[in-house]
């Protein structure tokens, strides 16, 4: 439903706007362009859902089978004396990681078996970057904790709950039509009444007449119900009610009065475009690490996590072909090792750069402001 433009003009031709009009014009022109905002949001959050479904999560549920076909094998491995002591600490390692990837997609009674045999690892060291090896953390759609506790019943090996990604858009509208609001300004309550009144259907006898009054009535209602005050206005000016002229010539106070009322539906439409990033880097996992989500990126980081999820499974594919050769595992368990271990050492001296970056901050010497 599109909204009509309202625009307040100087009542007398070459005076300029008064305080109160400037923020009136400002803030309208700010509801616009966040309910553009919030339209790209919600098709962006479509699309991405259609994608987690028919896209990101079947191919998914073929990284861990593959995951769990490694894992066996690793395990198997424990019982082959060609590898030693140091090689046995490196399969528990990966069988770790790779059966902590797993039970975060789905459970797997076979794979908490082998995980219950290993060493319990510290809770710190559980987080290593071994994950990230595979994208384990990246592509991740719950923690393990979650995985564990859960008792949500499971659709093809999946839990319901995780593999929910068709109806993410319609529970965020829902949501957003359960959130409380605030009671509506008394200049939105003195609209609508006029409204209500000049589009009550009971009083025309003319079915077609009636039909219409009957579907701007509705459209006024919801406009209340969502603090719309510029829907009310458009609804006004669109059964010419008043005129663009008639706005432009109320007074400060009342104009003032409209101001905060849209101040309040600005606050509405920016709360839900960031309660729409907020879910996005809950439910799916692409976006999860993407820092600040903008709507028109979408598309991209689809095509991204599709592409990364090829190279995992062509890595995985890679050393599957070879499991069988100890000398290959050996130096694969080797490589992964250290690449952990870089990993973690580059978290740590991003951690400490940050540090150092505060306390510089903190102690250098401010100017005085002068008096």
């Amino acid at each position: 439903m599109s909204v009509p433009a309202i625009t307040l003009q100087p009542p007398v031709p070459g005076k300029p706007l008064s305080k109160q009009q400037k923020a009136f014009n400002t803030l309208v022109s700010k509801i616009h362009r966040a309910r553009n905002r919030l339209q790209q949001w919600h098709d962006a959050m479509q699309r991405a859902a259609q994608a987690q479904a028919a896209q990101i999560d079947p191919k998914m549920r073929g990284l861990n089978v593959m995951r769990k076909e490694l894992l066996l094998a690793l395990d198997g491995m424990q019982a082959d004396p060609r590898y030693n002591k140091t090689d046995h600490k490196r399969l528990r390692a990966m069988i770790d990681a790779l059966g902590h990837a797993c039970l975060s997609i789905q459970h797997d009674a076979e794979i908490e078996a082998i995980l219950n045999r290993q060493r319990a690892p510290a809770p710190e060291q559980q987080e290593s970057g071994m994950d990230d090896l595979f994208g384990f953390d990246k592509f991740s759609q719950t923690n393990t904790q979650e995985t564990q506790e859960a008792d949500a019943p499971e659709v093809d090996g999946f839990d319901a709950e995780t593999d929910d990604s068709a109806g993410f858009h319609q529970r965020h509208l829902n949501d957003v039509e359960k959130r409380p609001r605030d009671a509506q300004a008394p200049s939105l309550r003195a609209i609508y009444r006029k409204l209500a009144s000049a589009l009550h259907p009971d009083r025309e006898s003319d079915p077609e007449e009636r039909a219409r009054k009957t579907a701007l009535l509705q459209r006024a209602n919801k406009s209340y119900k969502n603090g719309d005050l510029l829907a009310l206005l458009g609804l006004q000016l669109e059964i010419a009610m008043v005129d663009a002229a008639h706005l432009s010539a109320l007074d400060d106070a009342q104009i003032k009065d409209y101001a905060r009322a849209l101040k309040t539906q600005l606050a509405g439409l920016e709360e839900e475009i960031t309660l729409i990033e907020h879910e996005l880097h809950l439910n799916m996992p692409f976006a999860a690490s993407a820092g600040k989500l903008d709507p028109r990126a979408i598309d991209t980081l689809i095509e991204d996590e599709l592409d990364a999820l090829e190279r995992v499974e062509g890595e995985l594919k890679s050393v599957l072909s070879r499991k069988a050769e100890v000398r290959f595992m050996k130096s694969w368990l080797r490589e992964q090792e250290r690449a952990s271990q870089a990993l973690a050492e580059e978290s740590w001296d991003e951690a400490l750069a940050a540090f150092e970056d505060f306390l510089a901050e903190e102690l250098s010497p401010r100017r005085r402001r002068r008096r």
